[in-house]
């Protein structure tokens, strides 16, 4: 489990090599001392080249309408970071099954004094456990692991509730997913997003009225969502939680190259598509391992976080 300090290590890390300029770019200058005079010019530089957008080997721009990189053969290359603020999130990663997963313990438990993350870290520990029992080259399901990692999380009688997503890599060059809640992903091409879930939240009249009258595409339409719409969720007790059926499933056509990126509201909530896409760019560009690029995003995330304190 990775610690504040680990993530404030790896920004200083970065700021070392490039200044100011990776939160210019992605817009968190506010937080950060402004640059010496004299100086503005050349952090301004250094982030714009940082987004200029990404070119194949023949010197063309890559787009979402490309050919494929890779006709077959796809592998997944995965890391992760977890920033405990309140201990309720829980995730797993296999990258040999191709399969990897986030999990959102529900944090009103914590107000009768239940572990709220107790239900998230069985869901995801069950999770990862069946994965790694299977036998290398066998197909993951993500709907049919869910379900088993959810059947056996409540069959143990863990506490609380759960949104979560789970994704894997699919035959025929696809990424398949089943997602409870508001848990989410998105799939960026070229540092644009290509795909981007959308949540699953019990709405209420006023918010589907909004929705109703709104011309605000599907993906952009959480801001209409009230804080008393619950997402969909998890849970041991029957009567509190939805059900497995009612997850969403889908695939999505992947190639050599994409970004897949997964986290809870923690994380979409606070850093919006363009800062997000900034960030892959630039990771990209500086050859971040998928480790470093989690862990630049969850710092981004943060820092959104304690700007709107």
């Amino acid at each position: 489990m990775e610690n504040l300090e680990q993530i404030h290590q790896t920004l200083s890390d970065i700021d070392g090599r490039i200044p100011d300029a990776i939160r210019v770019a992605l817009g968190l200058h506010r937080v950060s001392p402004p640059p010496a005079p004299g100086e503005d010019d050349d952090v301004a530089d250094f982030a714009i080249s940082l987004l200029q957008p990404l070119a194949t080997e023949d010197g063309g721009d890559r787009g979402p309408a490309d050919p494929d990189v890779a006709a077959s053969g796809l592998r997944i290359e995965w890391g992760s970071c977890y920033v405990p603020l309140h201990d309720h999130d829980a995730h797993f990663g296999d990258a040999i099954a191709g399969a990897f997963g986030v999990a959102d313990g529900v944090g009103q438990y914590m107000d009768a004094g239940v572990d709220a993350g107790a239900f998230s870290r069985g869901l995801m520990a069950s999770a990862s456990a069946e994965v790694a029992g299977l036998e290398p080259g066998t197909p993951v399901c993500p709907h049919a692991l869910l379900e088993r990692a959810y059947e056996k999380t409540a069959a143990a009688g863990a506490p609380g509730a759960s949104t979560a997503v789970i994704l894997s890599l699919a035959a025929g060059n696809a990424l398949a997913w089943a997602y409870i809640g508001d848990s989410a992903f998105a799939v960026l091409r070229g540092s644009k997003i290509v795909f981007l879930s959308t949540p699953q939240r019990h709405l209420s009249r006023t918010s589907r009225s909004k929705l109703h009258f709104s011309s605000t595409p599907a993906r952009r339409k959480e801001h209409l969502f009230s804080f008393n719409d619950p997402p969909f969720q998890l849970s041991a007790v029957g009567e509190r939680s939805d059900s497995v059926v009612d997850a969403v499933v889908g695939q999505v056509a992947v190639r050599a190259g994409d970004v897949v990126v997964a986290g809870t509201d923690g994380l979409f909530d606070n850093v919006l598509d363009e800062q997000l896409e900034r960030a892959v760019q630039m990771g990209t560009k500086l050859g971040f391992s998928p480790k470093n690029m989690a862990d630049i995003i969850a710092g981004v995330a943060y820092e959104r976080h304690q700007i709107f304190l």
